[in-house]
């Protein structure tokens, strides 16, 4: 496949593995740039900062598709349950980060955004991050995950629905 002819298989023995590789490289990408001011005093990237990629590449996923200046004025929007982040390696100054987005599942009133990040130079993993949100109303109630909002995010490759 084109992915292992690119070496994102290497080491793979698995067609499975080279398919679930060739999926996570059609998932939309963004690339941020680490400053130091995204550091903490030990140089490495601070945890807020991390946090703030996150957010900022899963607006990315919407910003095509909707108005984001609207977004919490529709009948039903989303709040941040919880999030789940696990660091896998140090980020430095000076490097880029590519962070990859999909929807992994979608439940009654909540779904998960799943979300890898890479370093651009060498394809390390740094973080892997789960965020759970919950489909509110304007009272803040939940409500029914709206039907539209499973086709308007791309899915992650081992999605459950």
């Amino acid at each position: 496949c084109e992915a292992r002819r690119s070496g994102q298989c290497s080491g793979l023995r698995s067609t499975d593995a080279c398919t679930r590789i060739k999926a996570l490289m059609r998932l939309p990408e963004v690339t941020f740039h680490i400053y130091p001011t995204d550091c903490d005093m030990l140089g490495h990237l601070n945890h807020a900062a991390m946090l703030g990629f996150l957010e900022r590449a899963r607006w990315a996923l919407l910003e095509p598709q909707i108005n984001v200046r609207d977004w919490a004025k529709q009948p039903a929007y989303s709040v941040v349950r919880h999030v789940d982040i696990g660091y896998l390696a140090q980020s430095l100054p000076g490097e880029d980060l590519v962070v990859r987005s999909g929807l992994l599942a979608v439940k009654t009133t909540s779904y998960i955004i799943r979300q890898e990040v890479r370093k651009a130079h060498d394809n390390t993993r740094v973080a892997e991050a789960n965020i759970v949100f919950v489909a509110i109303d304007q009272t803040g109630k939940p409500v029914r995950v709206p039907d539209s909002w499973r086709e308007m995010l791309p899915h992650w490759p081992e999605a459950a629905y």
